[in-house]
């Protein structure tokens, strides 16, 4: 599976932020400092998005956005644009206004981006990343063990059915030995700090006595599906 190519185009901020680092975490990211270096670096490396933070760059970024369409066509263009400039017009496939979060601007990205087959399990307010082993919670992110990922990605595909610790053991260590099962109620603390808000009073994951455990989806939630959103 291809790992999608984003452009960014940015200067560094008076208060130090980027939106680099959390574009790292799901995409391959090119920055460029410059309009001009922006569109060279494209034209040679061809990305799937390009976000202009014209904030950063103190200018509303309408010319540069203009420059980047004549140069490259149809390639999607997010152009975050200060709220004060001047009336103008941006041919920009879709504006951002600050204030938002870097997950806003991911989810905007996912809408331009092309199909990463198989790559983003989507359900809820859950994402898990197949590809870059990355599970996404509206309270944090977290990169997790090839044993975590297979464990998350058996609750997310079978939300509210009763797992059994057989099955758990069957399909993430490959073993029908229950004689010790510590490992598994280690993995499933460990997997509990990442995708509950309180570990210590589950709300997602719950045991089920003598059984095993069930991840409980909320009503109204999807269902589990691969996305590219």
């Amino acid at each position: 599976m291809r790992t999608r190519k984003v452009l960014l185009i940015e200067n560094a901020r008076s208060n130090g932020t980027s939106f680099a680092a959390a574009l790292k975490r799901r995409y391959h990211v090119q920055v460029a400092h410059s309009g001009k270096q922006g569109l060279a670096l494209a034209l040679a490396a061809r990305p799937d998005v390009i976000v202009l933070d014209a904030v950063s760059l103190r200018t509303s970024g309408d010319r540069i956005c203009a420059r980047l369409r004549s140069g490259l066509g149809e390639l999607p263009i997010i152009h975050i644009r200060p709220a004060d400039s001047p009336n103008g017009e941006s041919v920009a496939d879709m504006l951002l206004t600050p204030p938002f979060t870097s997950r806003k601007l991911v989810n905007r990205i996912e809408h331009f981006a092309p199909p990463a087959t198989g790559a983003l399990l989507e359900v809820g307010q859950f994402v898990l990343n197949l590809e870059q082993q990355t599970l996404t919670t509206p309270w944090c992110e977290k990169k997790l063990t090839p044993k975590l990922v297979a464990m998350a990605e058996l609750f997310l595909r079978h939300p509210n059915e009763v797992l059994e610790r057989r099955m758990l053991m069957q399909q993430i260590w490959k073993t029908d030995y229950m004689g010790d099962t510590r490992t598994l109620d280690v993995h499933i603390r460990w997997i509990r700090e990442v995708m509950e808000p309180t570990p210590q009073k589950p709300q997602y994951i719950k045991t089920i006595r003598g059984v095993g455990y069930r991840f409980v989806l909320p009503d109204g939630s999807e269902s589990a599906g691969e996305t590219a959103r």
